[in-house]
């Protein structure tokens, strides 16, 4: 019993850490964000490398072509791990639902068979 219980606890865990967004130990109960302190101007106004790929008027189709290619392959990997993620999260979470039957079967039947000897008395 105490381990079926242990099971579903556990379970439940791995389904909340799992659906989570932040990595597990990044934040913690309690703790105060902190303020970053003003940056000057010149370091606010975007740069070439933050702002991404260049997109000049001038570039050939063919790598107009693989450019839209690159992202919808981005984007595809992103959806794929975001799904895997949910996938995960609901197999921890059938884990502890079948953990929690299982301890209620067993319950069940302690409790036919106490029933079960005081009958028979």
């Amino acid at each position: 019993m105490l381990v079926l219980a242990a099971l579903a606890t556990l379970a439940l865990i791995g389904s909340l850490a799992s659906v989570s967004d932040s990595p597990i130990g990044a934040v913690f109960p309690g703790q105060v964000a902190l303020q970053d302190t003003p940056a000057s101007p010149a370091a606010e106004s975007p740069s070439a490398s933050d702002t991404g790929p260049a997109v000049t008027t001038a570039a050939p189709p063919q790598g107009a072509r693989t450019a839209l290619a690159a992202t919808a392959e981005q984007t595809a990997a992103a959806r794929d791990t975001d799904v895997a993620r949910w996938l995960k999260a609901l197999t921890y979470a059938v884990i502890a639902l079948v953990a929690v039957a299982a301890a209620g079967v067993v319950a069940l039947v302690r409790i036919g068979s106490h029933l079960a000897r005081v009958a028979e008395r």
